[in-house]
């Protein structure tokens, strides 16, 4: 790629409290082999020395453009801060706690082609920085790549930290909502008015403490006040608001109709309605969890929802 046709990548890095580890976060993406980015930080009202960290490498950096909101906003809204702005073509996410491999810039940006958003898998690490032997992202989820929404209204396998979209998805993706995941509504996004890419380079040390990525990544159980514990783990409000997404032209019926059956579950509906929806639509629906699942133990499963109940 020419030099002076390289795109302007801006990393949106949103802090709160993190003066444990902001300093080696900083340091790699500082170090990105790819150069023709912007850092853009949004702090959320920091009590501890991360302001002042900040403070000091926006000092000595002239990339990066530092602000403080004027009240804590919660990471979803201070996420909103940071990406609106944004200048360049495209969009990195970027937590304060985690470390970059030099080429992730590079890679991704190399790697995007025509499509919306592209993301990579991690490695895990400790508090301490230690990787978590045998243990990446794509071990918890199925990569997915391609035009469907569907499968991203049970779970999702995209974290912030992980992705790369383009500019003009800002202007449709603002504002987020704080009930939802801001990520969650941006992958949902990209890939209902267009398309999402998966590579398998791991490109992050994605680092995990007081059970980061059962949070990010919905491993945790949904409360019941929100959708149902056990084999359907759902959030019925997300749905419907995704069904509601106005420039939704795609599976927008499907999502509707899965709306409401899973409502009809949820109030007690079993049996072979329920039985025949889901022979249809559980392989969509739960793509990211059926690694290493056959056609018989995803039956099984299906006859377990349906009359086990």
């Amino acid at each position: 790629m020419s030099e002076t046709l390289r795109p302007l990548i801006s990393v949106a890095l949103c802090t709160f409290n993190g003066e444990k580890h902001i300093t080696e976060q900083l340091e790699s993406i500082l170090s990105q082999s790819y150069e023709s980015i912007e850092i853009i930080i949004c702090d959320d009202q920091s009590t501890d020395g991360t302001f002042e960290i900040l403070k000091r490498y926006a000092s000595n950096y002239p990339i990066i453009s530092l602000y403080q909101n004027d009240q804590n906003l919660g990471f979803v809204k201070n996420f909103e801060q940071a990406i609106s702005r944004c200048t360049g073509d495209y969009i990195a996410l970027s937590d304060q706690d985690d470390v970059w491999m030099i080429e992730k810039l590079t890679t991704l940006i190399t790697q995007i082609g025509d499509s919306d958003m592209i993301y990579h898998d991690s490695n895990l690490i400790d508090k301490q920085g230690k990787l978590i032997p045998h243990v990446k992202m794509s071990d918890h989820y199925r990569s997915y790549d391609g035009t469907s929404n569907l499968p991203f209204l049970i779970s999702n396998c995209v974290a912030g930290h992980a992705m790369l979209f383009k500019s003009t998805l800002i202007s449709v993706i603002l504002p987020f909502n704080s009930e939802f995941y801001h990520d969650w509504w941006i992958t949902f996004v990209a890939i209902t008015i267009g398309k999402i890419k998966a590579i398998p380079d791991i490109l992050v040390n994605y680092r995990q403490h007081d059970l980061a990525i059962t949070d990010t990544l919905n491993l945790k159980k949904q409360d019941d006040s929100t959708g149902n514990k056990g084999f359907l783990n759902y959030n019925l409000n997300w749905i419907n608001y995704c069904s509601g997404f106005s420039l939704n032209n795609r599976n927008q019926k499907e999502i509707r109709k899965i709306y409401y059956y899973l409502v009809a579950y949820q109030e007690g509906l079993r049996g072979f309605r329920l039985f025949f929806f889901l022979l249809r639509y559980y392989h969509i629906l739960f793509y990211f969890h059926l690694k290493g699942k056959n056609k018989l133990s995803q039956l099984n499963t299906i006859r377990k929802i349906c009359f086990n109940n």
